[in-house]
This record gives C-alpha cells, sequence and structure tokens, in this order.
C-alpha cells in the first residue's frame, strides 16, 4: 500500500498542470459523456464516474483535487478515487484531450513496415505493357465495376476461388481494370506462375506464386470498391441481420468473429459481411459487403461443420503468412440492403470459459466500436459526431465471451429474437 500512496503521489505531482484542451466537444450519452476534439481528430466515451470528472475539471476544479471529489461523490476510499482519477487522466491523455499534451490521433497509424514492404514490391515491378489476355473477368460490389485482365486461365481460377461469387454479367465500361501479367518461372524443379498486378496501368502487388493472387486481388478491387463509397466509418466487424435490423460484431482478428458470422448465418441470420462493418455517411445504416468468408487454417476443423465443401477448396496463402481458404456466402443468405444496426456484440473466443453475455455502457461500447475502426472516409466534425452518439444511443450494446458456437448463438438468438416476432 506504501508503494501504491508514493505512486499516486507522484501522479499527482505530474498532473498538477493538467487542463482539458481548448476546443472540446462534449455530448450526453444516457448518464455518461463523450469527449470529442476536433483538432486532434480524436473521440472517447466516459462512463459516469469520468465524466464526473471531467465536469468537475470543466467547472475549474484543481486535478489534485480530483480524487476528493469522487471520494465524496461515491462514498469510495481515497485510494480507490486516486485510482479512478488517474486512469481516467491517463485516458484523456492518450486520445490527446488534455491541454498540455500533443495531438493523439483516434485511430492507429498504418503500419510503417508493412506500407513500407508494398512499396518496395511495387518499385521492383516492371512497368505496365499491354498484353493480350487470356481470359477476362467482370465483377461487381458497392456499385464499383471492376474488368479483370488475365494473362493465364488459372489466375481466373484462383481469383474467382475469392472473388467469383461477386462475378457481373454486366458489358458496360468499367469502374477500373486490373491487368494481371503471367510469367513463369521454376523453383526446385517446380514450374510456378509470377503475376504482376496493375491497376489502372498502375503497379499494385505481385504475386510470386497462384496461392498468393486470390488475397491480393480480392484487397485491390475491395479497397477500390470501398472508397467509391461515401460512408462515414469503416469497421473491423462482422455483420448479419435479422429482420429488417442488422447486428454488428465487431473485433481484432483471432476474437472468433468470422466464426461467429459463420455460425449465425447458418442459424438463419442474413449474411451482410464477415470483415467489413460499413456505416453509410447520413443515414448511418449498416452497407452489404459481401466478401467470402476468410476461413485460417487453424479453424478448418471448426468451420467444416458449417461449410463441409471446405476440404475441397483451394488454399491461399496472405501476405501475413497465414493460409486461409475463401467460403462464398450462399445466394439465399445475402442481403441486399443496407439496414439499421439493432444490436452490438463485441465477441472474445477464449476456449474452456463459460459462454457470457454482459450489457456494456454506450460509451465503454462507443470507444471499443472506434478501436475496430479501420478508416474514416469524412474528417470528423462535430455534426458527424453528434450523429454518431445519437445512433449508439439507439443501439443495445453487449459483451461476448464465449467457447462454445452453440452456446453463443443462442444467447444471442434468445436476446434478439423477440424483437422480431
Amino acid at each position: 500500500m506504501r508503494e501504491s500512496i508514493r505512486h499516486h503521489d507522484e501522479w499527482a505531482t505530474e498532473a498538477g498542470s493538467m487542463t482539458l484542451r481548448p476546443g472540446l466537444a462534449f455530448f450526453p450519452l444516457d448518464e455518461e459523456l463523450v469527449v470529442f476534439s476536433e483538432t486532434a481528430q480524436s473521440l472517447v466515451g466516459l462512463n459516469a464516474t469520468a465524466a464526473f470528472l471531467v465536469r468537475k475539471l470543466q467547472e475549474g476544479t484543481a486535478v489534485s483535487e480530483l480524487a476528493g471529489a469522487l471520494a465524496s461523490q461515491y462514498t469510495v476510499a481515497p485510494e480507490v478515487a486516486k485510482g479512478w482519477a488517474a486512469s481516467t487522466l491517463d485516458a484523456l491523455r492518450s486520445h490527446g484531450l488534455l491541454g498540455n499534451d500533443g495531438s493523439a490521433p483516434s485511430l492507429p497509424p498504418p503500419s510503417l513496415a508493412k506500407e513500407e514492404a508494398f512499396a518496395r514490391r511495387r518499385a521492383e515491378m516492371p512497368p505496365y505493357q499491354a498484353f493480350r489476355p487470356h481470359v477476362v473477368g467482370r465483377y461487381r460490389l458497392l456499385g464499383t465495376y471492376a474488368l479483370i485482365r488475365y494473362g493465364h486461365k488459372d489466375q481466373m481460377r484462383m481469383v474467382d476461388a475469392v472473388i467469383g461469387h461477386l462475378k457481373s454479367e454486366e458489358s458496360t465500361e468499367p469502374n477500373f481494370i486490373i491487368d494481371i501479367s503471367a510469367t513463369g518461372w521454376t523453383e526446385n524443379g517446380n514450374r510456378h506462375i509470377c503475376s504482376n498486378i496493375y491497376c489502372d496501368g498502375q503497379p499494385d502487388s505481385q504475386a510470386m506464386k497462384l496461392s498468393w493472387l486470390g488475397p491480393l486481388v480480392k484487397t485491390a478491387f475491395w479497397l477500390k470498391a470501398v472508397n467509391a463509397y461515401d460512408f462515414l466509418l469503416n469497421l473491423h466487424a462482422g455483420v448479419v441481420g435479422k429482420g429488417t435490423s442488422c447486428i454488428l460484431l465487431p473485433a481484432a482478428s483471432g476474437s472468433g468473429k468470422s466464426s461467429l458470422t459463420a455460425a449465425l448465418t447458418h442459424a438463419g441470420f442474413s449474411y451482410l459481411s464477415d470483415e467489413v462493418g460499413l456505416i453509410e455517411r447520413g443515414t448511418l445504416q449498416v452497407v452489404p459487403v459481401p466478401l467470402a468468408v476468410c476461413v485460417k487454417s487453424t479453424g478448418f476443423d471448426l468451420m467444416s461443420r458449417y461449410y463441409p465443401e471446405i476440404a475441397t477448396l483451394p488454399a491461399h496463402k496472405r501476405d501475413d503468412g497465414k493460409v486461409v481458404v475463401y467460403i462464398p456466402p450462399r445466394p439465399a443468405a445475402v442481403r441486399r440492403e443496407p439496414g439499421l444496426i439493432s444490436h452490438i456484440f463485441f465477441p472474445r473466443y477464449a476456449e474452456g470459459e463459460t459462454t457470457r453475455l454482459e450489457p456494456l455502457s454506450r460509451s465503454v461500447a462507443f470507444t471499443r466500436l472506434m478501436d475496430q475502426c479501420v478508416a474514416l472516409r469524412h474528417r470528423l466534425d462535430r455534426d458527424n459526431v453528434r450523429d454518431m452518439v445519437s445512433w449508439i444511443g439507439e443501439i443495445d450494446c453487449y459483451s461476448l465471451t464465449f467457447s462454445s458456437l452453440d452456446e453463443a448463438v443462442a444467447r444471442i438468438g434468445d436476446l434478439v429474437s423477440p424483437q422480431y416476432q
């Protein structure tokens, strides 16, 4: 305890000059608060305790007096109050919301190492040269119409294993063109096809083997389609539908998000996406982005109960080294129209743990949701943040810990199904 007291005393000394950043906007959310800095492009949801502290700072309360105010308001021990105050100020500082700190973006910067690796690969690619395609394919996603010209028929076979369900019979002028040249090479006596991928004549990426090609073309296509769409938020999330509404499953990779999305679809929910939660600007509806479900090799056994054909699908190697297969959604399960979100579940697979479905405060859910924001199409301002706060204020939010997909699906179904009966 003495060490804890020393730590908090040091924190109080260091924090003595902390003030809220000028120009902050405050949005009530239930009994909590969302704080937004347009300058820092940063926002954070605050629970009732943290919101109380921020209001005290607004009133001019000194940092050294915050713990005492907390202890009085919530009738907690002084050391507990100091801990709450310290963690709240740490959260505000990490989001660039304190006046004596530099700006801190709300979204993590992209991996520079990954971007640099892609840039090196593009620089090493030869300039585009026109070639006679062996075969062509046409594909549509989110209103973007792509023409892909292949230098070898086996290239189309591997790409169609990933995006073939998005093929279109249209013959109108495409929005953009992907050209994939083909060059043979030999490794340890084995013959391979090297594919150079060009988007509208510009180098995009290179697949030294056919097994690398599909994921790279998929990425080029869906990024082009998403960036051409007028969205507000691009969230890393699975999305399924029930009735006229939709359910969002935001989570980092490895959380069980894709397997849960597949299990819910198998149980009768409609399918919108297993990885892209695209929130439309203005309406704040979630838009279908029906990419194929990506299953890592470690999940083949688990997912075979939903997709028995998984053993017959071609394997692909992503640029992160993982071996995956892509399972196209069944046409009858795909939802075609955008919908409003009624529920958000933050899934976390934990082997051996009991399935737990626990309500989340909307301020906590809002912060966790923004942690899964991959991109913003438009700069955040007070108007669209106000819309987002009003939007999530109508959504029921939960954390979901599970080790059994059947139990997770049952708990979600029991919770949401009565609303659609």
